[in-house]
């Protein structure tokens, strides 16, 4: 099973290409250009370097949110775009579950958290474990000291890990003894994981959506929106 992999949630944007579980080519640029000027020849620069044709890609998977609004946007859209044109299905993936797959390996807490401004962090946790993901929480937007309640008192090593990681770890230090940074290395995510996580799904029998059927997920509305009912209200 070939799946081309997608993320743009953040300001990296990277493209991958897995076959059957193993990772053929990435593409991964964090230069500040837009993501709608860099997904296409990247994903063109992911196939070739892979050898693969683009018509033999299976699937496409795509990093739906939380995240920039603008960019899960543009990388829903592309996806849609390729699914479209292709008639093949799409696999909408977690952004958050994407930044905590590289702790899988670790018996760990992992807590994935993108900074979503306002004071706030997108996040969700994770419990890895003797082989084993479950997920703890679900995907949410929350102030940091609501996130510390839900990682207190917890039996195995909490780690942090994502763009929101160093602040919430600054923040939470002092609060919960022993709570890890993760190797920056490791901290964001990457398309790679996208396109894993979307072949481990497949492989379990999780049933892929049409073209149509692909949403960003937004877990809070947008600032132009806020912005907009706001000056609504004051009239």
């Amino acid at each position: 099973m070939k799946i081309l992999g997608i993320d743009s949630s953040a300001k990296s944007a990277s493209v991958a290409v897995v076959l059957d579980g193993t990772i053929f080519s990435e593409a991964y640029v964090n230069a500040g250009l837009t993501h709608s000027r860099t997904l296409a020849p990247m994903t063109g620069n992911a196939l070739e370097n892979a050898g693969i044709a683009p018509d033999e890609i299976d699937a496409f998977a795509v990093a739906v949110g939380p995240g920039s609004f603008t960019g899960v946007r543009i990388g829903t859209a592309f996806v849609k775009g390729l699914a479209q044109a292709s008639g093949k299905p799409c696999i909408p993936v977690s952004a958050l579950e994407t930044i905590a797959y590289p702790l899988r390996s670790r018996e760990c807490i992992a807590a994935a958290v993108m900074d979503a401004r306002c004071g706030q962090v997108y996040s969700a946790v994770f419990e890895f474990s003797q082989g084993r993901c479950e997920r703890i929480t679900p995907d949410e937007a929350l102030l940091i000291t609501e996130l510390a309640k839900k990682l207190k008192n917890r039996k195995l090593p909490v780690i942090l890990i994502g763009d929101g990681a160093q602040m919430c770890y600054n923040k939470l230090a002092d609060i919960i003894p022993g709570i890890i940074l993760a190797d920056e290395q490791i901290r964001y995510q990457r398309a790679s994981s996208v396109a894993l996580i979307a072949y481990e799904a497949l492989s379990n029998g999780a049933e892929p959506v049409g073209a149509g059927e692909l949403r960003p997920v937004y877990l809070r509305v947008p600032q132009a929106e806020r912005e907009l009912k706001n000056k609504e209200e004051k009239r």
